[in-house]
């Protein structure tokens, strides 16, 4: 596989776009997954889980959302 910046060989793939990226262009982005809401009577807990340093190729625009 091909970085898609260079046309270098490969290393990573973006967790975001699936583009694959060589070891000079990888970039890093919070990548958040898994999310659920865990429902009681009373409260509502959130869970996921985080990965701040996940493979971004840089080309890719990932929108980091909130929840309320």
């Amino acid at each position: 596989m091909k970085c898609i910046k260079c046309g270098e060989e490969a290393v990573a793939i973006c967790r975001f776009c699936g583009r694959a990226v060589c070891q000079r262009h990888i970039q890093e982005d919070m990548f958040t997954s898994g999310f659920s809401a865990k429902t009681g009577f009373w409260n509502m807990q959130e869970n996921a889980v985080r990965v701040n340093d996940a493979v971004w190729c840089g080309g890719c625009h990932p929108e980091h959302r909130t929840t309320s």
